[in-house]
C-alpha cells in the first residue's frame, strides 16, 4: 500500500478511461494508474491485459462492466481472469471480498446530499477500503472526508480543469481522476 500512495503522490492525475478508443491514449501518456470505468465481462480482461503491458497499474470499476452483477462472484472472476490490481465499487461488500483476494480497493461514494455524506462512515466499517473515491469532485466534500475518514481520497467526477485538480488536491486529495483527455496532460 505504501508504494501505491508513493505512485500516487508522484502521479496525481488519474485517467479514467470510458472506452477502447481511450486505450491508446493512456498508454502514449505518463500516468502510472488508469481507472477502467467501462467494458463488458467478455472483454475486460483484454483491456487489463493491454494496460498491464504497457506498464500501468490497473483498477477496474466493477459496477460500470456489462455483465457484472453485485455478487461477490464477480471479485473472485477478476482476480482469477484478470491481472487487474484493484477494484473500485460502490457495495461495501464487494470490496471486503476484493480485499480478502488481496485486491487494493476503492469505495466510490456518490455525494448527492447530507444523507449520501452522512453514510459514509457506516459503509466503511462494512468496506474497509484502501482509497475512498468522492464523487463529484467538491473540493469541501473531499476536505471533510480526509478529515473524518482518515483514508486517502481521490476526488472524480466533474473535474474538466486545471483550477479543480488544485483545488482538490489542495484540499486534501491524495490525486483525481477524470475522464477529460486535456485534464491526463497537466
Amino acid at each position: 500500500m505504501k508504494e501505491l500512495m508513493e505512485i500516487l503522490e508522484e502521479n496525481p492525475v488519474i485517467p479514467g478511461l470510458i472506452k477502447d478508443e481511450d486505450i491508446q491514449t493512456v498508454l502514449d501518456n505518463d500516468a502510472k494508474i488508469v481507472f477502467v470505468l467501462y467494458g463488458d465481462i467478455v472483454h475486460i480482461g483484454d483491456i487489463v491485459r493491454v494496460l498491464k503491458d504497457g506498464g500501468k497499474i490497473v483498477f477496474v470499476n466493477i459496477d460500470m462492466v456489462d455483465g457484472f452483477a453485485g455478487r461477490t462472484s464477480v471479485v473472485k472472476f477478476i482476480k482469477k481472469n484478470t491481472d487487474a490490481d484493484g477494484v473500485i465499487s460502490t457495495k461495501a461488500s464487494l470490496l471486503r471480498a476484493a480485499k480478502e483476494e488481496g485486491l487494493y480497493t476503492i469505495h466510490r461514494f456518490f455525494i448527492l446530499d447530507s444523507m449520501a455524506y452522512h453514510s459514509i462512515g457506516k459503509q466503511l466499517e462494512i468496506s474497509r477500503p484502501d482509497i475512498i473515491n468522492i464523487v463529484p469532485g467538491w473540493p469541501m466534500i473531499v476536505e471533510w472526508a480526509v478529515q473524518e475518514h482518515h483514508r486517502p481520497v481521490i476526488a472524480a467526477g466533474l473535474i474538466c480543469d486545471k483550477q479543480l485538480v488544485i483545488e482538490n488536491l489542495k484540499a486534501g486529495a491524495i490525486a483525481i481522476c477524470s475522464t477529460n483527455h486535456e485534464v491526463w496532460n497537466m
